[in-house]
């Protein structure tokens, strides 16, 4: 019996000291002045990422446990994974607005100390420029020191150059500094910049005593006036290394910049081909890995073969590797000196992604060195004028005035699809004529068959013609040129006798009574009605007819004529009158006569009685012969 009461106090015991150390930590929670200190965050890595890609936070610190999550003042909360009691990740997704943040863990109750960063934005691309006015850029600039320490004061200087297509006036650089501090007096005044001229200015600026390791942007302001009084802003900025003062564990991100780039050939031809030549040094303080260099300038620059991208496995903090891309130039309209834009994106040890653009200069040729140019140098018609109605030969006469020759030409006569021929039509063919090849620095002639419609309206028909041809590289070409071709109004006159003349007789007056008839459709304006002859005097004996001679009306021509000599003689007649595009135009006819030799006298005879003269009509009988001429029924 004492054996179990033994036993059975022993076994009270060990359930005493189980429950004790059950209960303590309860205990200890409990107790007011005993709780566990909250999670500590020692460092956050990256520092700072752009928010088109988001990235994947590293948090060191202690305290963690599997329950710990991470939030983004002023965001939200993020994905968090536990790794260890002293770290965790984090998932920043893309789409967080940029600016700086602060980052805290929390378990459920208690809450750590925050930890700052940066998110960034990918610049926008630059708009741009409307023709026609002053374009100011730094081309180069340089800081002294290269490395700027927080508190110290360092000197930037700039060269400016104007990239526009006019001279830049009362020109201003403002050094506004954003976070960094002028030193004295941070305006510089340019006053002019011509055109492809540079100036070079300095300012003294100060870095904050605060400011963190990394590279900062420096803010300029560039500003011009053009000669009209138009006045254009150019806000840029440049990117200065600081060194901060340490705070704590180091931390930084890689960053690559362009520090040179050249191309092969120096000067770039639209549509052929070259080698960029671009050399990337990493001036970060992570080593860059996976870095893709690529063309971002679409509308500039096309792949020549493969991909316009190229890669580099890893940079190393301020090392340097040299890349090539090959590209071929597009059809650039302008020339002088052009920005191709190259896209940069690498990530670093932590996983983070970095995206970057960036501007080389690049030089355009757009001059006719190596490529064709048509011009329609000249074009004639035959038979002239233009007549509702008539057929006519046109023939066209192309110039090649570039450096290159022309294949495959093909002039289409009212565009390609002939639409815009009317009122002419093509007349055995169509409207697409064919020309083998153009030889730079000669001209070439083409003729075709074309017929005016008996409808046209007389006035001048502006005629486009497609030209297309194969350049030397065989790429299509093509572009719209016009010729001008006059359709005139069909006048249609004829002389006629309303008497025909008695015999003529040399050294003998007769009188001839001719009318001019319109034979036409509408009516045309007269300005002068002439006769002459080469065998015979001649003189109006009326006053020539000047005016509307309307349809199947006449207007009188009343001659006196005298043979100089017998045998064949010729009365040309011409009538001057304006057109529908008030030109003087003339038609002109010529009149068969024969003139004989006058009688010789009869002595024998009685000498005969001379008949009176007839008498000279009145000047109303005049204008009787006048009217029944206008209408239509003779003199």
């Amino acid at each position: 019996m004492p054996t179990k009461i033994h036993a059975l106090k022993t076994l009270l015991m060990g359930l005493t000291v189980i429950g004790l150390l059950l209960i303590a930590p309860l205990v200890a929670r409990a107790a007011p002045g005993t709780q566990e200190a909250p999670p500590q965050i020692q460092n956050v890595e990256p520092r700072s990422f752009s928010n088109t890609a988001g990235a994947t936070l590293s948090l060191s610190g202690n305290g963690f446990v599997t329950t710990t999550l991470t939030r983004l003042v002023g965001y939200g909360l993020l994905d968090t994974t536990y790794v260890s009691a002293n770290w965790l990740k984090a998932q920043a997704p893309p789409g967080i607005p940029a600016g700086r943040y602060e980052v805290e863990v929390f378990d459920g109750a208690r809450v750590s100390n925050r930890f700052a960063l940066d998110v960034t934005a990918p610049p926008a691309p630059p708009s741009a420029p409307p023709p026609g006015r002053p374009i100011l850029t730094v081309r180069n600039f340089s800081v002294e020191p290269i490395k700027v320490r927080a508190g110290q004061e360092f000197v930037v200087t700039l060269e400016i150059y104007n990239n526009g297509s006019r001279a830049a006036e009362n020109t201003l650089a403002v050094f506004t500094g954003g976070s960094f501090l002028p030193v004295g007096e941070n305006g510089h005044a340019l006053w002019q910049l011509h055109i492809n001229h540079t100036a070079t200015v300095s300012q003294r600026m100060r870095a904050p005593a605060n400011m963190t390791s990394g590279v900062h942007q420096l803010s300029i302001a560039l500003s011009a006036n053009d000669f009209a009084g138009d006045h254009y802003e150019y806000p840029t900025t440049i990117p200065v290394e600081v060194i901060g003062a340490a705070t704590g564990p180091a931390v930084g991100q890689p960053r690559l910049l362009i520090e040179a780039a050249s191309t092969s050939p120096a000067e770039l031809i639209p549509g052929e081909p070259f080698t960029l030549t671009l050399r990337l040094a990493n001036r970060g303080n992570f080593t860059a890995l996976n870095v893709f260099a690529t063309s971002a300038s679409e509308s500039l620059a096309i792949p020549a073969a493969g991909s316009d991208t190229v890669a580099v496995s890893r940079i190393a903090i301020n090392g340097a590797v040299t890349v090539t891309l090959p590209l071929i130039l597009g059809d650039v309209e302008r020339g002088g000196r052009q920005h191709l834009s190259i896209g940069l994106e690498y990530g670093d040890y932590t996983g983070a992604i970095h995206r970057d653009q960036q501007n080389v200069g690049v030089d355009v040729n757009t001059s006719l060195a190596n490529r064709p140019q048509l011009l329609l140098r000249e074009y004639r018609v035959a038979p002239e004028p233009l007549l509702p109605g008539e057929p006519f030969t046109l023939t066209v006469v192309l110039a090649n005035v570039g450096g290159g020759d022309a294949h495959r030409v093909t002039l289409s006569l009212g565009g390609k699809q002939g639409e815009a021929l009317e009122p002419f039509v093509a007349a055995g063919a169509g409207n697409v004529l064919f020309i083998p090849e153009a030889v730079a620095g000669e001209t070439v002639s083409i003729t075709h068959r074309l017929i005016v419609d008996g409808a046209a309206a007389p006035k001048a028909y502006n005629l486009p013609v497609d030209i297309a041809y194969d350049d030397p590289r065989g790429a299509r070409q093509s572009e719209v040129q016009r010729m001008s071709l006059i359709v005139h109004r069909r006048v249609d006159l004829e002389p006629r006798f309303y008497r025909e003349p008695d015999a003529l007789r040399v050294g003998q007056t007769t009188a001839v009574e001719l009318e001019i008839v319109n034979l036409g459709r509408s009516a045309v304006n007269i300005t002068g009605i002439t006769a002459r002859s080469p065998q015979m005097d001649t003189r109006p004996t009326g006053q020539p007819f000047v005016g509307p001679l309307d349809a199947n009306g006449a207007a009188p021509l009343d001659l006196d004529i005298t043979p100089r000599a017998a045998g064949p003689a010729e009365l040309e007649i011409t009538v001057a009158y304006r057109d529908d595009f008030n030109q003087t135009q003339t038609r002109a006819w010529t009149l068969a006569f024969e003139a004989q030799d006058a009688p010789a006298p009869d002595s024998s005879a009685a000498p005969p009685t001379s008949a009176p003269p007839a008498p000279a009509p009145t000047f109303w009988q005049r204008v009787g012969q006048i009217f029944r001429g206008l209408l239509g029924l003779g003199s």
